[in-house]
């Protein structure tokens, strides 16, 4: 019995070593490998270097409010330095002067013509 045992033996040792055996051995080795790798990236989407698709909103969203307060910051500083602008000055105290004397001419003009009626 032993004898058959050992003649099996070196056929299915033989059968391993055969070139076909050796290449599918390979085969299922880098298969089972790129699974393994897919796998993992699978897994753990925290080491990814593609950011998702929250991260890009909140991405977008930082951007969007850092530019909007740009934009507030130079808007309030444009009105601030008009309103303290020399034409600016010029303009206010022009139209408060000839409001003055429009109020004055009214009151003149109508306060006259109450005490003749």
């Amino acid at each position: 019995m032993e004898g058959g045992w050992q003649v099996y033996s070196k056929q299915h040792q033989e059968t391993l070593r055969s070139p076909q055996t050796m290449q599918l051995a390979f085969s299922v080795a880098v298969v089972l490998m790129a699974l393994s790798v897919v796998a993992d990236s699978a897994e753990d989407p925290v080491t990814s270097t593609e950011p998702t698709l929250a991260q890009k909103f909140e991405k977008f969203q930082h951007g969007l409010q850092t530019f909007a307060e740009r934009v507030g910051e130079k808007t309030k500083a444009a009105f601030l330095d008009l309103h303290h602008s020399e034409i600016s000055n010029k303009t206010r105290n022009w139209f408060t002067e000839n409001f003055q004397k429009l109020k004055e001419k009214f009151k003149a003009t109508f306060s006259s013509n109450d005490g003749s009626d």
